[in-house]
């Protein structure tokens, strides 16, 4: 009898629809459930607001832990439980040991933000007892779950199989997301959305035929729908297409989800909350639509740092050691797209600043300029198959070009997935919109 693991989203415990039909969707699995839970909106956001200010003295940390208390009643309709309130004692005096002593570490933040997940895991396990569902909730240190000591963006390795033989019976297990310990002992987190990562290690080592995710706070659109209007929902992925999408402000999948499960073939099933059915299937298998790419997407989270000069392309050794300054720096580089006469780096917008000084400290002497450009957005066209089809990049270009749109960037060939393209942000919404209807039929609406 297979195991059942399920990622829950934390959103889904303030709706009362999606709580009973996930009660009806339990009761009708068999062997164990693992329920993954993300951080429930609410507390992820009080938790943030709080590192945000936690070295502002005009702060009142104090009243943190009456807020998590107020928001459990809010949501589950009682008085917090004495495990809950320990908690939310707990990260209220970490707060304000960290605010007297001032000393703040990528560790400690983990720390802080793990709490969001235990907190919810809390509130579900008192939602499930009112449906008459019993569970249990297991941490990730209860059974040895390793991770690297990479913090905010740590990489999972290994858990102890024999710590999840469970034989009680009758029980949903609780899993809090997004963290593992380190071999030191301390809290690593894989970032935001990881409670999809986390489900998905779990997946692979327990060796179950399929990952659940019970919904999405952002779905797989081919456009978003702030931009375009009606766009239909994407259908089938391969991993490399949903992990590509991930990266977009638009989508909410953790990058690295599939990562554990494609060498296993182990497909992930995103279901419709109010139906049960698959919304999206995301697996090996190359599905090439009509309009050849399955969708547009975007990020505004984007900065260019230019390194200009007839040398560049001569000098040997310059990107090499601008890529390991940065990586010294803690900076990850998106992509870099080059020419002789030129170096593009592609960062993310908080990193653009604090890289431009690091580079013009190098000392390039074949480097006549070093810009940053920002206010500027990503573009990307996903699908498989773009390589092979005659006319994907003279539509795209076409679309832009009609329309008076100005690329500051492109670059396609890397894989035979995607195309991009850098616009000012300005023209982002146009962009987006021009090239959606140039591959896809407005006028049908229909999912992808």
């Amino acid at each position: 009898m297979s195991d059942c693991i399920v990622r829950f989203g934390g959103n889904s415990c303030i709706n009362t629809p999606s709580l009973g039909n996930f009660s009806n969707y339990l009761k009708g699995q068999k062997g164990r459930v693992f329920i993954v839970v993300s951080s429930i909106p609410e507390i992820a956001g009080l938790i943030s607001e709080n590192i945000r200010n936690i070295f502002n003295i005009y702060s009142d940390l104090s009243i943190t832990e009456k807020e998590f208390t107020e928001i459990f009643l809010k949501i589950t309709g009682k008085e917090s439980t004495s495990e809950f309130r320990e908690l939310a004692e707990n990260i209220s005096r970490l707060f304000q040991g960290i605010s007297m002593i001032g000393d703040y570490s990528p560790a400690l933040k983990d720390q802080l933000l793990s709490y969001g997940e235990k907190l919810s895991a809390l509130i579900l396990a008192e939602l499930l007892k009112e449906m008459g569902l019993k569970s249990k909730i297991l941490l990730p240190e209860q059974y040895n779950f390793k991770v690297t000591a990479d913090y905010g963006s740590a990489s999972y390795l290994m858990f102890d199989t024999d710590l999840l033989k469970i034989s009680e019976p009758g029980y949903y297990y609780i899993i809090p997301g997004s963290y593992g310990i380190t071999p030191e002992g301390k809290i690593a987190r894989a970032g935001n959305s990881a409670a999809d990562y986390t489900a998905a290690t779990l997946a692979k080592t327990l060796k179950v035929k399929e990952l659940t995710i019970w919904g999405l706070e952002k779905d797989f659109y081919s456009a978003d729908p702030k931009l375009v209007e009606l766009p239909g929902k994407i259908k089938r992925l391969t991993y490399s297409e949903a992990s590509e999408l991930a990266y977009f402000d638009h989508y909410s999948i953790h990058p690295r989800t599939v990562e554990p499960l494609e060498s296993e073939h182990i497909p992930i099933k995103i279901i419709n909350t109010g139906t049960f059915q698959t919304e999206t299937l995301i697996n090996t298998e190359t599905f090439i639509s009509d309009e050849i790419i399955k969708a547009v997407a975007y990020s505004d989270d984007i900065s260019i740092l230019k390194l200009n000069g007839p040398g560049v392309g001569l000098k040997p050794g310059i990107l090499a050691k601008v890529t390991t300054s940065l990586n010294e720096a803690g900076i990850n580089v998106k992509s870099v797209i080059t020419s002789q006469i030129s170096i593009n780096i592609i960062l993310s917008s908080d990193d653009g600043k604090k890289a431009i000084g690091i580079i013009q400290n190098l000392g390039f002497t074949s480097v006549i300029e070093t810009e940053l450009i920002d206010e500027v957005t990503l573009i990307g066209i996903v699908g498989h198959g773009m390589q092979h089809n005659y006319g994907v990049s003279a539509r795209l270009f076409s679309a832009v070009a009609a329309n008076k749109i100005n690329i500051l960037l492109s670059g396609s060939g890397a894989s035979d997935l995607v195309s991009y393209l850098v616009v000012n942000q300005t023209d982002r919404d146009k962009c987006v919109q021009k090239i959606y209807q140039a591959f896809f039929d407005t006028t049908n609406n229909n999912d992808s």
